[in-house]
């Protein structure tokens, strides 16, 4: 066998072995992509099912307007205790001047009347 022969077989062999692994890889891409346009079609048909499944919930929804008539409930509180007031005379006539919206003198830890006078 001469060297040349044996050189064009060895060639012959690595150049059918790279383009098996070029068209293997080529493949390998062609089904990645189908892969992933099927996925895509399958996420897009679940996405348009759920989006009618919720427009067909919320149309259905009918309001209801319904008055509510109960007796309405009355606490009275009796027997109250009023204690003297134990603030200082300073926060007294502040107090004072809050609920009045005029200054004036603290007098004997009593707050000012809010009614008319008994």
């Amino acid at each position: 066998m001469s060297p040349a022969l044996i050189v064009g077989a060895l060639l012959v062999w690595v150049s059918s072995v790279g383009f098996g692994v070029w068209y293997g890889m080529d493949l390998g891409q062609d089904k990645e992509y189908a892969k992933r346009a099927r996925e895509d079609e399958i996420v897009k048909k679940v996405s348009d099912a759920a989006q009618i499944a919720a427009a067909t919930a919320i149309a259905a929804n009918k309001p209801v307007n319904q008055t509510i008539v109960q007796k309405a409930t009355r606490e009275v509180q009796t027997n109250t205790v009023y204690r003297d007031c134990l603030n200082s005379s300073v926060q007294l006539r502040n107090i004072n001047q809050a609920l009045t919206g005029a200054a004036q003198p603290a007098g004997d830890s009593q707050l000012p009347s809010t009614g008319p006078a008994k």
